[in-house]
C-alpha cells in the first residue's frame, strides 16, 4: 500500500510540473517590451542605447512596432513581421528613412540578433545590433 501511496505522489508530482509551461515562450509573449539594443554601425562605430517594441495587430498577428531602432527617436516606427524565429523588417513612418533587414529571435536567451541597413537621411548599408533584456 505504500508504494502505491509512493507511485501516486511521484505521478501527481509529475502531472503538476509538466502542467506549468512556459507561456512566456509561446506566442510572441517575451518580445515585448524595452530592450538594450548594442549596435555597430557606420562601419567600425558601437554604441548602446534602449528601444522599446509592441505588439502592432492593425496589420495581423505576427507584427510587431519597434521604436527608436538606430536610435531614431520614439517617433520613427519601424515595422517588422515575426515568422517562427525570424524578424523582417516591412517599412516604417517616415519618409526620412528607409530600413531593411533581418532579425533573428534566440527565444531562450531572450536575445534578438539584427543585421539591417538604413538609408534615406544617413546611409549606412551595414548595421549589426544585438538586442537584450536591460
Amino acid at each position: 500500500m505504500k508504494s502505491i501511496a509512493q507511485l501516486l505522489l511521484l505521478l501527481t508530482t509529475f502531472v503538476l510540473l509538466s502542467g506549468a509551461s512556459c507561456d512566456k515562450f509561446e506566442k510572441g509573449e517575451g518580445i515585448t517590451g524595452v530592450w538594450r539594443c548594442r549596435e555597430n554601425y557606420q562601419g567600425t562605430k558601437f554604441r548602446s542605447y534602449n528601444l522599446s517594441i509592441d505588439r502592432y495587430t492593425q496589420l495581423d498577428s505576427s507584427t510587431y512596432v519597434i521604436y527608436n531602432l538606430y536610435n531614431l527617436g520614439l517617433d520613427v516606427e519601424t515595422y517588422v513581421q515575426l515568422r517562427d524565429t525570424v524578424f523582417t523588417v516591412l517599412n516604417t513612418n517616415s519618409d526620412s528613412y528607409f530600413i531593411t533587414g533581418r532579425g533573428v529571435w534566440h527565444r531562450y536567451g531572450q536575445t534578438i540578433d539584427w543585421e539591417y541597413s538604413v538609408s534615406g537621411q544617413v546611409n549606412d548599408p551595414f548595421v549589426s545590433a544585438v538586442f537584450d533584456r536591460p
